[in-house]
């Protein structure tokens, strides 16, 4: 990645007209959960796509500082408004299974909780570090999951806790959200 994110941030606003809001989707550090509530002014759902136990992909492992091919928790989910559940961003996290503690892990199996709640009823301490943003033209696969038209904003962020990367995720969301 070229510079520092917020630069990145920055170059994509020039390049593609980018509005305020997605230049604070893409560059936030918090609970994308809460940001996404806040937005669309009502409650958020998780509805998991897909999740299992996998060898961790090279890349992955990089983000996650681990070996490839370790066991990890792989997560496919939307987040859609609680309503009429309107997709509003797809993401995939992967989760090394040698890092989680028991009751975390148990939650997080269960599938349709957010992972920022999970790390709130166990008041774990975290922070989250953008690693990369971008802007995608076109994908069948988002406009399916989506239910819209491209183009899509993505980012790559690890969630860090005890000084290592417990999840890795990459978000799609997009860029008709307002």
């Amino acid at each position: 990645m070229m510079g520092s994110t917020k630069e990145k941030i920055w170059l994509l606003s020039r390049r593609y007209g980018l509005s305020p809001l997605h230049r604070i989707l893409l560059g936030h550090d918090g609970s994308m959960t809460v940001l996404l509530e806040l937005i669309v002014c009502c409650e958020v759902a998780l509805t998991t796509i897909s999740q299992s136990v996998v060898p961790c992909p090279g890349e992955a492992a990089k983000l996650l500082g681990v070996d490839t091919g370790e066991a990890v928790n792989e997560r496919d989910i939307l987040i859609v408004r609680k309503g009429d559940r309107t997709p509003l961003l797809y993401a995939r996290s992967y989760t090394p299974l040698s890092r989680l503690k028991p009751e975390f892990k148990t939650d997080l199996m269960r599938a349709d909780i957010p992972i920022g709640r999970i790390m709130q009823k166990y008041r774990m301490e975290a922070r989250r570090e953008i690693l990369d943003v971008g802007y995608l033209e076109r994908s069948q696969q988002l406009e399916s999951l989506l239910q819209c038209n491209a183009p899509f904003l993505w980012r790559v962020y690890n969630i860090i806790t005890e000084g290592k990367a417990l999840i890795t995720i990459k978000e799609f969301f997009p860029r008709s959200l307002t």
